[in-house]
């Protein structure tokens, strides 16, 4: 064999050895996904929609989504995206005092010469 088909074959093999393993990390991480869903979680769906989970249907795959209280929606149960952990609120906004806020000056007309 020529050593351009040899390389062409270890190319060819190195491609089928990084997809093989690409699919098994995403199948850990789908199965990591699976196991946070339950019941009280907070999640993200494919379209953007943040909410708690309300009930899960196995059999049905579907998940019954409170995003506002009162409001509920029933989406697939492959729609979610992620699980969100929540933050604490003042880890992720600094706080403003009255003194330190700044405000902006008043708007002045242009003058027309």
């Amino acid at each position: 064999m020529d050593p351009f088909t040899l390389m062409m074959l270890a190319v060819l093999a190195l491609m089928v050895v990084f997809m093989i393993r690409n699919s098994r990390k995403q199948k850990a991480d789908r199965e990591a996904l699976v196991e946070k869903v339950v019941k009280g979680a907070n999640v993200m769906t494919t379209s953007g929609i943040f909410g708690t989970i309300v009930s899960v249907d196995a059999e049905e795959n579907q998940i019954v989504l409170e995003t506002t209280p009162g409001t509920k929606i029933r989406i697939h149960r492959q729609a979610v995206t992620s699980v969100v952990e929540k933050s604490t609120p003042a880890a992720t906004a600094p706080t403003q005092t009255a003194k330190t806020a700044t405000t902006k000056p008043a708007a002045t007309k242009p003058s027309t010469k």
